[in-house]
C-alpha cells in the first residue's frame, strides 16, 4: 500500500486491493481521510455489493432522499451521463446538505470514463475557512444558513412545492478533528438566517467565490476502476462536463452523518 500526498488537499493510494485489506490498512485509510478529506483509491473491481461493504469503513450506507437507488442495492445511485449539456452535479456542492445530518463521507466509483473531459474538482472548505475575511468570520460566527432541496427536486422533475428546509452553521467544526470549515453551498444554500435579504445574497456570493478559489482545489481526472472517498464536512466538489458524447458512468454512495456544529 503505497500513499501519495495530493496539491493541495488529498492523497492517491496504490497497490491496494480493497477487498482484501486487513484492519491496518483499514485505519491507515481513515486516517488520511481525516487528515486529507479526499482519498484516491487506484485500479480496484468492485461490484454493487463490495462498494457497500468497504463504505462501512465511514458509516451506515445511506439512501438518498431524492434519487432512487440500483435494484438490488438502494443506497447506491448510478450517474450515468451521455454527454448532456447539463446535469445535477454541475454546480459546487457538498452532499444532501439539506437534511438535519448530512451524510459524514461519499463515494464514487468509476466504471466507465470518458478519454477526456469529465473531472471531478475537490475544494478544501478548511482552507477556505483559514483564509477568510477575518472581519466577514467575525460578523458571520454564530450565523446559520437556510438550506433547501428545492432546486433539486426540480431538476430530478419532482415537485418544488414539497421541498424542506434546515439550518446549519455557516463556519462547520469538525467533531472528529476540531478543525472549522465554510459550510455554505450554491446548489442548496437560500439564505443567511437573520440578515435581510439584499445583504444575505451579496454576502453568500461573496462565500461562493471563495469558497472554490483555485488554491482550495484538487482536481481529479478519472481512470476505470478509482475509488474516490470525500470528507463531505469539509469538502464542496463539481462534477465537469468536456466529453462530447462519450458516456460516463459512475457509482455512488453516501455513508450516515451528524448534525452540523
Amino acid at each position: 500500500m503505497d500513499v501519495k500526498k495530493l496539491d493541495p488537499i488529498g492523497v492517491e493510494i496504490t497497490g491496494l486491493n480493497l477487498k482484501t485489506i486487513n484492519n491496518d490498512q483499514s485505519e491507515q485509510i481513515k486516517e488520511n481521510f481525516l487528515e486529507s478529506s479526499v482519498v484516491v483509491i487506484r485500479n480496484q473491481d468492485l461490484n454493487p455489493a463490495d462498494l457497500k461493504q468497504i463504505s462501512n469503513l465511514w458509516g451506515k450506507a445511506l439512501i438518498h432522499p431524492v434519487f432512487k437507488g440500483i435494484e438490488g442495492h438502494p443506497e447506491i445511485i448510478e450517474i450515468r451521463n451521455y454527454g448532456e449539456k447539463y446535469h445535477t452535479n454541475a454546480h459546487w456542492h457538498s452532499d444532501v446538505t439539506f437534511e438535519e445530518e448530512p451524510p459524514d463521507a461519499t463515494l464514487l466509483y468509476s466504471l466507465e470514463v470518458p478519454e477526456e473531459g469529465g473531472d471531478t474538482l475537490f475544494s478544501s472548505q478548511h482552507l477556505a475557512y483559514d483564509e477568510l475575511d477575518s472581519n466577514l468570520k467575525s460578523k458571520l460566527f454564530d450565523k446559520k444558513a437556510v438550506h433547501s432541496n428545492a432546486g433539486v427536486l426540480m431538476l430530478s422533475g419532482g415537485d418544488p412545492k414539497k421541498a424542506k428546509t434546515v439550518e446549519h452553521p455557516i463556519f462547520r467544526e469538525h467533531p472528529e478533528t476540531g478543525r472549522k470549515a465554510l459550510y455554505v453551498t450554491e446548489a442548496f444554500v437560500q439564505s443567511i438566517k437573520g440578515l435581510e435579504s439584499k445583504e444575505s445574497q451579496e454576502i453568500l456570493c461573496n462565500l461562493y467565490e471563495h469558497a472554490c478559489n483555485e488554491r482550495y482545489i484538487y482536481r481529479h481526472k478519472w481512470l476505470k476502476g478509482d475509488l474516490v472517498v470525500w470528507d463531505n464536512r469539509s469538502v464542496q466538489h463539481f462534477a465537469e462536463h468536456g466529453y462530447g458524447n462519450q458516456t460516463r458512468t459512475m457509482h455512488r454512495l453516501t455513508t450516515s452523518g451528524s448534525k452540523p456544529f
